[in-house]
């Protein structure tokens, strides 16, 4: 293959977020569209299959999508919507935009609760429920054949208590304070321009990539879920073709090479 790096996604790749994450965006469109009166409208499924739909780069914007399309009454047109949709499109289209510091304040306070300085209510926050989905061991055993990075939409505080999750500390991370995906420059800037792969879980990371590919040069995707079951699949496949690049032309019938 040729990799000198491995990068990663954080969210649903590197750390399970479905009790976190996805309740917190929930709890958010619940709590905007409680001002307008309409209350149980927003479910899970509708959280992530708008997150796996679209090119939001953050949950705070999946949380205004929701609000806007349940005021719309339109919850259901998610699976229709053009794939990397973006909520400047959702905007236009609805004619509603919400304030951008009050949909992060409520999201941060539901999420990073006592972490988050500026809450607007109680809170002791749902990060304490996610749980890791790498194992630390593969991490350690990748990073001694590739340079090895995070390019994630989470803040630094956010990827620091990942990290706590995990048990494990990257050397190199690329979070929503420089850039938002799929914005090619945040890979650009983790890499450098070398050649690698990167392990993501949505259409947004995707997306990242195809607009790397068209500004920098040659990067590879593998989408967890779709290409491999997790990322703990994708890091032993990575690591096997590594063992063998010295030996045999022939790889396995499962290698990532044949599934391109």
């Amino acid at each position: 293959m040729g990799y000198e790096w491995v990068a990663f996604d954080v969210d649903g790749v590197l750390i399970d977020v479905r009790e976190s994450y996805d309740i917190a965006t929930k709890l958010t469109a619940e709590f905007f569209l409680g001002i307008f009166g309409r209350r149980g409208v927003v479910c899970l499924d509708h959280v992530r299959k708008l997150r796996l739909k679209g090119s939001f780069g953050d949950d705070f914007k999946v949380s205004e999508a929701l609000v806007i399309l349940a005021l719309a009454g339109d919850l259901g047109r998610i699976e229709s919507l053009p794939d990397g949709v973006t909520i400047g499109e959702i905007r236009d289209e609805y004619g509603i935009c919400l304030e951008t510091e009050d949909v992060e304040r409520v999201f941060n306070t539901f999420y990073l609760g006592e972490q988050f300085n500026g809450r607007a209510f109680p809170s002791r926050g749902l990060w304490r429920k996610e749980r890791p989905i790498v194992k630390r061991g593969l991490l350690r055993e990748l990073e001694k054949r590739y340079k090895t990075g995070v390019l994630t939409g989470r803040s630094r505080l956010e990827l620091k208590l990942a990290e706590e999750i995990i048990g494990y500390r990257f050397k190199r991370a690329i979070t929503r304070e420089l850039y938002l995906k799929p914005d090619p420059r945040a890979l650009w800037e983790l890499v450098g321009g070398e050649y690698g792969v990167y392990i993501g879980d949505t259409r947004n990371d995707e997306l990242l990539v195809e607009n790397y590919r068209r500004e920098y040069g040659e990067f590879d995707f593998i989408m967890a879920g779709r290409d491999v079951s997790n990322v703990n699949q994708a890091i032993e496949e990575i690591l096997a073709l590594n063992k063998t690049a010295a030996g045999p032309d022939v790889l396995s019938e499962n290698s990532l090479s044949e599934r391109g």
